[in-house]
């Protein structure tokens, strides 16, 4: 199994905490239509799934520990179109979002170009505190 994103679990327990229920962990979505090995593993590391009255969501979970914000942000704004994307087509019930740590969101998603980006591609954020575990804001 792939290794999960250091953030994982705080985002779980914040959901929790928030009155989620966990329905999977490394959530796969098949995607292709004619049974090819053609994958969007929405699970590669990070994804939970998760239902609270009867919304589904699906959350990529992204913790921006390396050096370059603007590299990882290009990395996890290209990954979340394609699962966004994929569970479009074969799970349309499902809304995705990218969850975020609080002290990220403050030092990089508030940049003016990077809220340009977010609202051009309609990125949907789950802010979270890792410390306290738990959900700071929904940017929808």
């Amino acid at each position: 199994m792939p290794a999960k994103d250091i953030f994982h679990d705080a985002v779980k327990i914040a959901l929790e905490k928030d009155g989620w229920i966990i329905l999977r962990e490394n959530f796969r979505v098949k995607v292709d239509e004619e049974g090819l090995a053609l994958f969007i593993d929405l699970a590669a590391q990070k994804l939970i799934s998760a239902e609270k009255n009867g919304r589904k969501i699906a959350v990529e979970v992204k913790g921006f520990q390396e050096e370059s914000n603007f590299y990882q942000f290009h990395a996890a704004l290209g990954q979340y179109l394609n699962y966004r994307s994929g569970l479009r087509e074969v799970m349309p019930d499902y809304i995705l979002y990218l969850a975020i740590p609080l002290e990220i969101y403050h030092e990089f998603f508030e940049i003016k170009f990077i809220q340009k980006r977010i609202e051009e591609h309609n990125l949907k954020l789950l802010i979270f505190c890792p410390d306290i575990e738990e959900i700071i804001l929904w940017k929808t």
